[in-house]
């Protein structure tokens, strides 16, 4: 009775069928067969309920986790943009990146591509010198706001050609 009762069971999982909903195919042991009527619920079930609700709350669980680490990660850079604000007087408070400034030094400390950092185009140059130390020094200043003001700079781009010599155009 026993070998017969494997022997069926051997041979079912060597039958397969087409699905009429999708086309798929599957093992007649993986079946749920029943007559007219659903069979009542077994322990089998209620497993796979537990399973099903066990997903659907490790599902909402990421959802709650991912919100929580949006939000550490928008509180700490509010708390670097805080820090930076403390070391950086320079940039920051005029919202400046530090990463599209030059340091130049003289005559000027620092030349800022405003814009340059974050995409494809820049918003403004902006010349950035610290309050005057002497007269030469503002003098200089005053010499390049002239400079500035009436336009009187030019603009050349410098190509290197492929023999390495440099043409301006």
């Amino acid at each position: 009775m026993k070998s017969d009762i494997l022997k069926l069971f051997t041979l079912q999982r060597q039958l397969f069928g087409v699905c009429p909903e999708c086309n798929g195919l599957f093992r007649l042991s993986d079946c749920k067969i029943y007559l007219k009527k659903k069979p009542s619920s077994d322990w089998m079930d209620a497993l796979d309920l537990k399973g099903e609700k066990l997903e659907r709350f490790s599902e909402k669980l990421d959802e709650k986790e991912e919100e929580l680490r949006e939000r550490a990660r928008e509180k700490g850079r509010k708390e670097a943009q805080r820090v930076i604000r403390r070391i950086d007087p320079v940039f920051t408070p005029r919202k400046l990146d530090p990463d599209d400034a030059k340091v130049i030094f003289h005559p000027i400390d620092y030349v800022v591509f405003n814009g340059m950092k974050k995409g494809a185009s820049m918003r403004n140059i902006v010349l950035l010198d610290r309050l005057e130390k002497g007269k030469s020094h503002r003098s200089l200043q005053r010499s390049i706001e002239r400079v500035v003001e009436r336009e009187n700079y030019e603009w050349q781009t410098l190509r290197v050609r492929e023999d390495g010599k440099i043409k301006v155009e």
